[in-house]
């Protein structure tokens, strides 16, 4: 599973990169993080930043067979053994990437990382968006869950938690902003598509585009 993971985090930098590269090009501000709040909305974000790119470094320790964690071993230690959670683990993050692609596509230029106050792009309804609201963050669940159920340590299984915990909190937090700054579209867009996952309660939920 070490080429697999590695292959996989490669694939998301890629992706990543590259979409907030191309937008910044065409003059988008993607990165704002931190940009407009304060307190534990603004702490939560850059905290989140800065542990991705620990978690990420840990994952490629890992697979390189490094001892490079700054981490106490007893947290690094597996806890069970299981072929079912590899592969379980393999198709989460590989599903992951999936819906995280098809989510770069459908936003557009809308894209942002961190909630943007002041140049927020157009409300997004199409593609992935038909089927969950927050599909850039049912990605990070996917990932940080699958990535544990292949390490099976403490260390990762800790990640996840409170990656998952803090992500519902930004959800949240995000809720507030796009029903305040969208109105009743997203307010009708939010009564026809999950938070995370399902099928649509109805499909015309609001206006629907793909942003240029």
């Amino acid at each position: 599973m070490a080429l697999f993971q590695l292959m996989a985090i490669g694939a998301f930098y890629v992706l990543f990169i590259g979409r907030s590269v191309y937008l910044h090009r065409r003059g988008e501000r993607v990165f704002v993080i931190g940009k407009g709040k304060r307190g534990a909305r603004a702490l939560l974000e850059m905290v989140f930043m800065a542990g991705l790119l620990v978690w990420s470094a840990e994952i490629v320790a890992r697979c390189l067979g490094a001892d490079l964690s700054i981490f106490p071993a007893g947290l690094r230690e597996p806890l069970f053994d299981s072929r079912v959670a590899n592969i379980l683990g393999g198709a989460a993050i590989l599903g992951g990437l999936l819906v995280f692609a098809a989510a770069l596509h459908a936003f557009g230029r809308s894209w942002r990382i961190g909630i943007d106050h002041h140049r927020p792009g157009q409300l997004v309804t199409q593609g992935i968006f038909g089927f969950t609201r927050n599909p850039i963050f049912l990605f990070m669940d996917l990932y940080f869950t699958g990535t544990w159920l292949i390490q099976r340590d403490l260390f990762f299984l800790l990640f996840a938690m409170v990656t998952v915990g803090g992500i519902h909190y930004q959800i949240l937090q995000e809720e507030k902003f796009l029903r305040k700054h969208y109105g009743k579209p997203y307010e009708r867009y939010m009564c026809g598509v999950p938070r995370y996952i399902g099928i649509p309660w109805h499909r015309k939920t609001a206006p629907s585009h793909f942003p240029s």
